[in-house]
């Protein structure tokens, strides 16, 4: 009878142990099993957020902080330009397609509504050949291209292409005193330049 109980608990021992045995490794399956779901998904997202760079777009021309701006592939003309800061005041907002989609290293140009005719393109320093000078020798700085604006005295390529781009934003100049609003021309460098120049 003694050998009878002992061979019952012998056997429900080695049943508890077995069970045990086999729980404790359906909990490691399934730890193993979520760590490589886990990986998977950790790749998966590395992977969806390296097909979803950001593209460099350029912005210029009549808004209020032009310059190089990241946005997103799907993203539109629109969103590059309130990505600057907006149009200004004077833009020619007539002239942009604000929902046309944009690409890598894409140039958005704003033109101002005050611009002379003809001087599409002035933003990137296009000379415009007997329109800057006037018949008493001055140059007019609202037409004249980088070429014409070198002849002024005190101004070289750098500052004429500024003279430009502050045009291709703001307009035509109203006065020549203006041009003090540009950087690198202050009351001196102007003084040499008034007597040469006109609007």
């Amino acid at each position: 009878m003694d050998i009878v109980k002992k061979s019952l608990l012998m056997l429900a021992g080695i049943l508890l142990l077995a069970v045990g045995i086999t729980y404790w490794q359906l909990g490691s399956d399934e730890t193993l099993e979520n760590e490589a779901t886990s990986g998977q998904t950790l790749d998966n997202t590395t992977e969806e957020r390296g097909g979803a760079a950001n593209i460099a777009v350029y912005v210029c021309g009549a808004v209020k902080n032009p310059g190089v701006v990241l946005l997103s592939p799907n993203s539109r003309v629109g969103d590059a330009i309130n990505s600057c800061g907006g149009l200004l005041p004077n833009a020619n907002a007539e002239n942009i397609n604000l929902a046309e989609g944009v690409k890598d290293g894409m140039q958005i140009k704003v033109q101002s509504r005050n611009m002379n005719p003809g001087s599409e393109g002035m933003g990137q320093g296009t000379a415009l050949p007997g329109k800057g000078e006037s018949a008493d020798g001055k140059i007019n700085i609202n037409t004249a291209g980088i070429e014409e604006l070198t002849r002024i005295p005190g101004v070289g390529k750098a500052t004429a292409q500024r003279i430009i781009d502050y045009r291709a934003q703001n307009g035509t100049f109203e006065d020549i005193e203006d041009l003090k609003k540009i950087k690198g021309i202050g009351k001196a460098k102007f003084e040499k330049m008034a007597p040469k120049i006109t609007i």
